[in-house]
């Protein structure tokens, strides 16, 4: 093919959808939600996008992305990706695509590269084994029907949190009745956050850079966003969104309690708390992902009826 490679234009996002989609079917996102991710970045970390062409026929056949992690910041750490339309693979355009990349990322005296592939695509963890790619970490992803939860033969862990003294409330009573609200919420993310197991360090981003990601999303659900409280003080939260492209889906992401208050059924508690809310408003499928080395987490999923399927696995490569 004649390849060219060119800055993104936001004319394109639905184009990028498509690709996206025919490669992730289970995992589908809208044009909208791709371009609410893009301009949440605070223009302080370094994010671009390309668009690769096949001059022949003018047709757009792939994108690519190199761009600072927020929450994993260092100005030499990037993480890239490359998508090539199903009818254009194995005929040389990823190889052009990450050449491409890699020339960019020199300009920027980048120092490693990160890249994540889905469990059970042999050709694409070829792709970025050969090119001296190292396994980091699989984070595994989940799903649960929440009509199959029997909340009456679980244990009582409503009980037992409010025998803590724990109340287990929403987003959108916090607001009603906080208003710090925001803040507190910010402090308790960057609090648990770094307590996450992963294998690079978390790094804490700014108060409007966090309100950007998790309070002006446009897909976040205040009445099923779950928030423990201790008295006035927020101990614990699981944040869920709804989904484009899955209607009847929500996406639970982070769920976590500090670490003093853990051991007394919060984080369980709160997990029922969302399956109770997709029981009454017709969601039939629950979301999430954990590392595979959350080990707590995953036992929790696991005794609610989470089903783990494919895992997201994450490479890195060392840089010149």
């Amino acid at each position: 093919m004649n390849l060219e490679l060119r800055k993104f234009h936001p004319s394109e996002y639905e184009r990028m959808a498509q690709i996206r989609n025919s490669i992730f079917s289970d995992n589908p996102m809208s044009s909208q939600e791709l371009r609410a991710f893009d301009e949440s970045f605070d223009p302080k970390y370094y994010r671009q996008r390309y668009s690769c062409f096949n001059l022949t026929t003018e047709d757009l056949v792939a994108f690519g992305s190199i761009g600072h992690m927020a929450w994993s910041f260092h100005p030499q750490r990037f993480a890239g990706g490359i998508m090539v339309d199903e009818t254009s693979q194995n005929k040389g355009v990823g190889r052009f695509v990450y050449e491409k990349l890699l020339s960019f990322l020199a300009e920027l005296r980048a120092t490693e590269l990160l890249a994540t592939v889905k469990e059970g695509m042999p050709v694409a963890a070829s792709f970025v084994e050969k090119r001296g790619f190292k396994e980091l970490e699989r984070t595994s992803q989940s799903t649960l029907d929440p009509a199959k939860v029997n909340v009456s033969n679980l244990p009582p862990y409503f009980e037992k949190a409010s025998g803590a003294g724990i109340e287990i409330s929403s987003l959108s009573r916090e607001l009603e009745l906080d208003l710090n609200c925001y803040r507190k919420l910010y402090e308790l993310n960057m609090t648990l956050m770094r307590e996450v197991v992963e294998p690079r360090p978390y790094t804490p981003i700014s108060y409007e850079q966090w309100v950007s990601f998790d309070m002006k999303d446009r897909s976040i659900l205040p009445d099923a966003y779950a928030i423990a409280k201790h008295g006035p003080q927020y101990v614990g939260l699981s944040t869920v969104r709804k989904l484009d492209k899955e209607p009847h889906g929500l996406h639970q992401l982070l769920t976590g309690v500090q670490k003093e208050y853990r051991g007394k059924g919060i984080a369980m508690a709160m997990k029922l708390k969302v399956v109770e809310y997709a029981q009454q408003n017709g969601y039939n499928k629950i979301r999430t992902e954990n590392s595979s080395l959350n080990k707590e987490m995953l036992g929790i999923n696991a005794k609610l009826g989470f089903q783990r399927g494919p895992a997201w696995i994450t490479y890195s490569k060392k840089l010149a």
